[in-house]
């Protein structure tokens, strides 16, 4: 019986460790863009998002465009939302890609355990050392996971903030093209586990 025991317990550790990934939030085009939301030399350019879940994050897909005519160092930030105005609100995080090339790419951000877990409303967006490099957009008005309205923010005097005169809307409700991936536990070794346990129930009760 103690083995049955010690065995169920090692794979309840294993089952624990498998994830899945799973999208809460999504706005991928699936091909092409509208337009790139540029914010100039070193300024903040964010958009809002509302994530259909707080779970941990493990990855932030960002897709850029830069028309620079060369590789670029720039950063992806994410700020939470202010919970009474939904304004900006504090920097939770900064990604470093030291080496973005000319034209589409799309930058993934790593989390991990932890990561931005309890935070659903964020502001999501780049900064980088040239004019010609931006957030692509999708035209897609409505992502297929998770919400976002027709608001940006832009660091339009370059003071590393975000003033209440610096949001700003645009026809179409165009949503930057942002996807978020969250870990949870994999339902084939939920249930595994589950009819692990169901049998030593079993087992148990017939050495009685």
């Amino acid at each position: 019986m103690k083995r049955q025991i010690a065995v169920l317990g090692l794979f309840s550790a294993l089952a624990l460790l498998a994830f899945a990934n799973v999208f809460d939030y999504d706005n991928d085009p699936g091909g092409g863009y509208q337009f790139y939301f540029r914010g100039n030399v070193n300024r903040l350019v964010l958009d809002d998002i509302v994530r259909a879940t707080d779970l941990p994050v493990k990855q932030i897909n960002v897709v850029v465009f830069n028309n620079s005519g060369a590789a670029q160092s720039i950063d992806v930030v994410v700020y939470d939302a202010d919970p009474v105005t939904g304004a900006v609100g504090n920097l939770l995080a900064t990604a470093n890609f030291a080496s973005v090339p000319t034209g589409l790419s799309q930058l993934q951000v790593a989390g991990g355990p932890g990561f931005l877990a309890g935070k659903q409303n964020l502001w999501i967006g780049v900064r980088a050392p040239v004019n010609l490099f931006g957030m692509v957009m999708s035209p897609n008005p409505y992502p297929t996971i998770g919400s976002s309205q027709d608001l940006f923010a832009w660091d339009q005097n370059g003071d590393g903030t975000i003033g209440s005169a610096e949001y700003f809307w645009f026809g179409g409700n165009p949503v930057a093209n942002f996807a978020i991936e969250v870990m949870v536990p994999e339902p084939a070794s939920m249930i595994a586990l589950g009819t692990g346990l169901a049998s030593l129930l079993a087992l148990r009760r017939r050495k009685r």
